[in-house]
């Protein structure tokens, strides 16, 4: 008997438990992908450099061979980037979280930056179906010299259009220092029915994190003034923690393309504020 089938047939998925694992080194003046682990359902596409990006800089973009995460799925993805090498790390689309059905679907990532090296891990938002119980956690370990963009966001989502909510939606972003003392920790743990409450109705929620050997004001700054200020469909704040080489930016958004829109801008700022040159044009 097939069991897979037999229980997807009568609508349960037996969960998974999966660690993949991606390492970034430099070599010959170039970033290239020095070590892969992506057993189901990770899957990767090769490496790009694109022109006008720095020159050392790659491009990879995560991607998913099944529908999503159900149940209990239990997915850990570790990444480093190793001293002086440079990476960009995407998704190719939004990761759906189906209904929990009772469980509680786990989602962990871990990032590791060697000294000197610069990462931009930016994923789509996770869209939250109804009933759809996550609980996600994002670590990052800096090291001397090294520079991280990252965004971690999250829309709510009913496909059958009656406003369900998902069932909860816990959140961990932890960042640490070379010196192994955090210089962030953001943790939130919302129910779906409160989330509209808290958020004024507006679905989709995320926040851009800019940490390291950077300038946290210029960064802010540069920010600040690229962004959007009278798009009525979005709220945020842009915020610099200059005594922890830290810019945060977190925004309210009433859709997905409102959302993404403003973040690509938030990115494209961030990007120019550290390297001097805006990022080369990307599809999805």
């Amino acid at each position: 008997m097939n069991v897979m089938a037999a229980t997807e047939s009568a609508g349960i998925r037996p969960s998974r438990k999966v660690k993949a694992h991606l390492s970034f080194a430099k070599a010959r003046g170039r970033t290239v992908l020095a070590g892969q682990k992506t057993p189901h359902p990770f899957h990767i596409t090769r490496p790009f450099h694109y022109h006008g990006d720095p020159e050392d800089m790659a491009t990879l973009y995560l991607q998913s061979s099944s529908g999503g995460l159900y149940g209990d799925d239990d997915l850990e993805l570790r990444l480093s980037v190793g001293e002086g090498a440079s990476a960009h790390v995407t998704t190719q689309a939004s990761t759906i979280v189906h209904a929990a059905r009772g469980g509680q679907t786990r989602q962990s990532v871990h990032l590791t930056l060697g000294k000197n090296s610069h990462l931009e891990y930016l994923p789509d938002p996770a869209i939250l179906f109804a009933g759809a119980h996550l609980q996600s956690e994002v670590t990052a370990d800096l090291s001397d010299g090294a520079r991280l963009i990252l965004c971690d966001s999250a829309l709510s989502h009913d496909p059958n259009g009656q406003h369900a909510p998902f069932e909860r939606f816990a959140n961990t972003l932890k960042i640490t220092s070379a010196h192994g003392s955090p210089i962030l920790l953001d943790r939130s743990d919302v129910a779906g029915a409160e989330w509209a409450k808290r958020t004024g109705s507006l679905p989709v929620h995320g926040f851009m994190i800019v940490a390291g050997a950077i300038d946290a004001q210029a960064t802010a700054d540069a920010i600040t003034q690229r962004l959007p200020s009278e798009d009525t469909k979005i709220y945020g704040a842009v915020s610099p923690l200059v005594d922890r080489n830290l810019c945060t930016c977190r925004f309210l958004a009433a859709d997905g393309a409102s959302f993404t829109r403003t973040m690509d801008t938030a990115w494209r700022a961030a990007r120019w504020a550290l390297v001097g040159t805006p990022p080369a044009a990307r599809r999805k």
